[in-house]
């Protein structure tokens, strides 16, 4: 499924798993679909590799629409699997 979010914040996350320290750049987002027919919470969406080279530190306070494969529940949030469809610049 695709969604238009507004991306609310943007952090580092660390954390140490079963293979040693691992590193994540993750961004919070609010959907905005202008249906009406909305996520009523925010969730978490942790960027790629390549993504992260692309869009970090440029995603605060934008709206961008990702592609969502997969919510899961991480540490009481919920966090989405995809891939990010049109950044803040494709118009």
């Amino acid at each position: 499924m695709q969604l238009k979010v507004n991306v609310t914040s943007e952090r580092p996350d660390e954390y140490v798993g079963k293979r040693g320290l691992v590193k994540h750049q993750v961004i919070t987002c609010q959907d905005v679909d202008p249906s009406g027919y909305r996520l009523l919470m925010p969730f978490d969406y942790t960027l790629s590799e390549e993504e992260k080279a692309k869009w970090a530190g440029k995603l605060q306070d934008r709206t961008i629409t990702v592609g969502i494969r997969e919510l899961l529940p991480c540490g009481g949030r919920l966090r989405a699997r995809g891939a990010i469809v049109t950044g803040p610049d494709t118009k």
